[in-house]
Formats: C-alpha cells, structure tokens, sequence
C-alpha cells in the first residue's frame, strides 16, 4: 500500500505539488480530503533536528516506521495555554524515546521538540487546522535587524518553519530511492 501510495505521486500534479523540502524533513503528501482538511503525509528526516519548543496548527498521529528519535515534551506553564510562549513557559514535561512501530497523537496546543536521527521514516496523520499558525518558543526564535532590545519595533523574527520549498522532481526519485533501498517500499519493476 505504502509503495502504491508513493509511486502515485508521479501522476498526481496536486499531490505532487504539496510535496515539499524542509530544513527539518522532506514530507509527501500520500492522501489529501481538503473538505475536511486532513492529510496522510510521509516524513522523512535528514539527521537535522528541531530543537525549538514548538506547537501545531492541528492535532496529529505519529507512527515511525523507521529509525527513532528523541521526543522532548513539554507542558505549558499556567496563562501560557495557547499562543505565544517563551522556553520559560514551557517546563519539560517527559522525554521518550520513539522508535519504528511507537505511535503516539499530539493535540495541537502541546509543545514538543524532536531529536531525530537520519533517515527516520513517519507516515503522519493531521488535521483539521485549529488554530491560525503554529507558535515557537520567542527567546529561541533567530531575530534580524536587532538592536540592543530584542523586542524592539521592525524586528524580523524567523520562524521556526521557515526555509520550506516545493520538492524536485529529482529530490522525489532519490527519496523514493532511499526509501526502496531501506525496505519501505517495494522495488519498482
């Protein structure tokens, strides 16, 4: 299933088209019901890690099919239930260790950070949206154009999911490739 999920993106412009590169993962997008705003993406981790407390736009499902990772919880600090947090605000809550064949949901208000090794595979379940954006934790956040007061006016904060861009044609073939080669996927005939 896997296999035909992946190779359909060759002939799928739309799902192709939201298939993207970023600093953190290249995600496909296997199945998409925008009517309800929900999709089933594969992630597939490079070894970079998001070491920024961070939140979600929408609640989502793990599972790992491959490789593993550090999962940093964290709890939000009372009057930091939703929004904007500082590190300060959002105390370690537990730390697990997830590897291939652990599943866990993370509601969209809870913050995280993971530590991944290369070549961690997970296919993703999110959505719908429920909130706006996702959030980041400020004091940790790369700032542009700062003077002496970090949180002075005009400052450029970059968030933590920036750098994303449409993935290559060329980028699809070697991560299909890579994910044939580890055994996720059944070799093309």
């Amino acid at each position: 299933m896997l296999t035909t999920l992946v190779a359909r993106l060759e002939d799928d412009a739309e799902l192709f088209a939201d298939a993207d590169h970023h600093p953190v993962m290249d995600r496909l997008t296997l199945w998409h019901d925008a009517d309800r705003g929900i999709y089933l993406r594969l992630h597939i981790s490079p070894g970079t890690n998001e070491l920024i407390p961070h939140d979600h736009k929408y609640s989502f499902t793990s599972y790992i099919l491959s490789g593993s990772y550090t999962h940093v919880w964290r709890r939000r600090a009372e009057g930091a239930y939703a929004g904007e947090f500082t590190s300060q605000q959002v105390p370690l809550g537990l730390v697990t260790h997830e590897k291939a064949g652990s599943c866990y949901t993370l509601g969209y208000s809870l913050v995280h950070q993971t530590v991944m090794e290369a070549n961690t595979v997970t296919l993703f379940m999110r959505g719908p949206r429920e909130q706006n954006r996702s959030y980041a934790a400020l004091d940790l956040l790369d700032r542009q154009n700062l003077g002496e007061d970090s949180a002075s006016a005009g400052a450029v904060v970059k968030r933590h999911t920036d750098g994303a861009r449409a993935l290559e044609p060329d980028e699809y073939a070697e991560l299909r490739g890579r994910l044939t080669a580890a055994g996720l996927l059944e070799p093309v005939a």
